[in-house]
């Protein structure tokens, strides 16, 4: 039997009355609604606070918000959603009474956040606001380099030394690899050593010599022409003449032994020899005379500002830094 036996606004509540039962006996009862919030929902308070948390050494937001009734009572239901005034920064789902919700940054200028609770069929929704800071970038490992001194003033032929100093920031500590670029010509630059690392945070130290090179050579004759001349035309007749007369003088005084025939013919290839090599080395001093070696006139006077570069790579990318070294030569 279907009975009709309360009504609450627009909702009716209907059973089923089993037969000889009475009506506090009521084997099922349902409740029949229309229209919309028939029932008032019940009113909820947030409470949403905020924390900071490492994880991976990358800096993360936490915000926790608190849903209850107006007894205290947590809500087990509904949604909250994270607002800021450049919008959403994501949502969570009520779990025993709290939503949480972690994120890696915060947009720019958002430095007030409102969680948002949706509410449900049975809770009114509710807000709140609070100040949270926006999480800060992870800290990129990272390195300066200096030199001490950063100018050095030498003189041709000299060298000067300068410190360079790799400081590691962020935990940086990977191999750092130094070149530089710019030295005038003739000048080097030789590191000791070449590649630093600066480990467990300390400061890692390379030394730079720049090595300078100094005239050498002459740009005149090493001899006066006209002496040059003289003797070279002196060398010319000994190296040409004597050995002529040499051999003119061996054959005439061979031909008297007739039996010698295969010695006198030996010799006389001897002297021809002898007379060409006596005119190839007068042709080496010629050209020594006539063709000194090219002058070196050394690295120019003047200041010159040079490059030194520190390239850092930990196998996925590279960090590099410049600074400029001034080289004055006296």
């Amino acid at each position: 039997m279907n009975l009709q036996w309360l009504r609450h606004g627009n909702c009716t509540r209907t059973g089923i009355k089993g037969a000889g039962l009475a009506l506090a006996a009521l084997m099922i009862s349902t409740w029949t609604c229309t229209g919309a919030n028939a029932w008032a929902q019940i009113a909820t308070r947030i409470q949403l606070s905020t924390a900071q948390q490492s994880a991976s050494d990358s800096p993360q937001t936490v915000f926790t918000a608190k849903v209850a009734d107006v007894s205290g009572s947590p809500v087990n239901t509904g949604t909250v959603s994270f607002e800021s005034a450049k919008g959403s920064i994501g949502s969570a789902v009520v779990e025993n009474g709290a939503a949480t919700l972690t994120v890696d940054s915060l947009p720019p200028a958002a430095n007030s956040i409102t969680a948002v609770y949706q509410g449900s069929a049975n809770y009114a929704s509710s807000s709140a606001a609070v100040t949270a800071q926006a999480t800060a970038a992870p800290a990129v490992p990272d390195f300066t380099v200096t030199a001490t001194p950063s100018s050095l003033t030498v003189s041709p032929g000299g060298f000067g030394t300068t410190v360079i100093s790799i400081t590691p920031i962020n935990g940086f500590s990977e191999m750092v690899t130094l070149s530089c670029s710019g030295n005038p010509a003739p000048s080097t630059c030789v590191f000791s050593p070449t590649t630093v690392i600066p480990a467990n945070g300390a400061v890692a130290t390379s030394t730079l010599q720049i090595q300078t090179q100094g005239a050498a050579g002459k740009t005149t004759l090493l001899v006066h022409p006209s002496e040059q001349q003289r003797n070279s035309s002196g060398h010319v007749a000994y190296a040409v003449v004597l050995p002529g007369i040499l051999a003119l003088l061996g054959i005439g005084a061979l031909r008297k032994r007739s039996g010698w025939a295969g010695l006198r013919a030996l010799g006389f290839v001897a002297l021809l020899a002898a007379s060409g090599f006596g005119l190839s080395a007068c042709n080496v001093r010629y050209d020594y005379l006539n063709k000194p070696p090219a002058a070196n006139p050394g690295i120019a006077a003047g200041t010159y500002t040079m490059t030194l570069a520190a390239y850092g790579n930990d196998g996925t990318s590279v960090t590099s830094h410049t600074i400029n070294l001034t080289l004055t030569v006296n």
